[in-house]
């Protein structure tokens, strides 16, 4: 009689898939760490802008340095780190009194008229003019 080699236990991974699996798990943490400091450092920018000039000056150094770090890191996007740091450059940059608000763009869903799209742009810039 034969007997059928069915067993109740999952096949075994690949070693390469575990290993694959232990990296990304490492690269997740490490990814974590260097997103939440920078969203710190922003967080400081942010406060800075209403201190000091030389303060504002370094800790805004500080954020651009990070910013290339985690691009070169792979955690951003080299133009999502280019557009961060043009955004503070601008808030940063003398002559700017009060903080530059970040325009959101409307987003159209399929489908939507024309009338609807500019109805939608009027309403994000009545809400900008306030």
């Amino acid at each position: 009689m034969a007997t059928s080699n069915t067993s109740k236990t999952a096949p075994k991974k690949n070693d390469s898939a575990t290993k694959r699996a232990k990296q990304g798990a490492l690269r997740h943490q490490r990814n974590l760490s260097v997103a939440t400091s920078l969203k710190t450092m922003e967080k400081k920018v942010l406060k800075a802008l209403g201190g000091e000039v030389e303060e504002l000056k370094k800790v805004f150094e500080k954020l651009s340095s990070m910013l290339d770090k985690a691009v070169k890191k792979g955690v951003l996007h080299k133009n999502k780190a280019a557009r961060k740091k043009s955004i503070f450059n601008l808030r940063v940059a003398p002559g700017s009194a009060a903080p530059i608000k970040v325009v959101k763009r409307a987003k159209a869903a399929r489908g939507q008229s024309a009338k609807e799209k500019s109805q939608a742009k009027a309403k994000i810039k009545s809400k900008l003019k306030k």
